[in-house]
């Protein structure tokens, strides 16, 4: 299934990544979520942990597992579907 992303990034008075929804709630994350919400439009779990092996040389098996987490809290966040 693939995602679709939802919302916009920006950045706080602290220059802190600030994803926020369509209901305008926005949610203080790290490089690496925001990195993963700006590739995942269009792409399924499994593409793009395939594509950040690939890039990071790291394993799809070490990598799946932590990539479904954080789009598991993208979608509880309502900033992908």
């Amino acid at each position: 299934m693939q995602m679709k992303r939802k919302g916009k990034m920006a950045k706080n008075e602290e220059g802190s990544l600030i994803l926020i929804n369509e209901e305008n709630k926005g949610y203080r994350v790290d490089e690496v979520v925001a990195a993963i919400w700006s590739r995942c439009d269009g792409k399924s779990v499994d593409g793009l942990t395939r594509e950040i092996a690939e890039e990071t040389k790291l394993s799809e098996e070490e990598l799946k597992p932590q990539i479904e987490r954080i789009v598991g809290k993208l979608k509880e966040a309502k900033l992908i579907e």
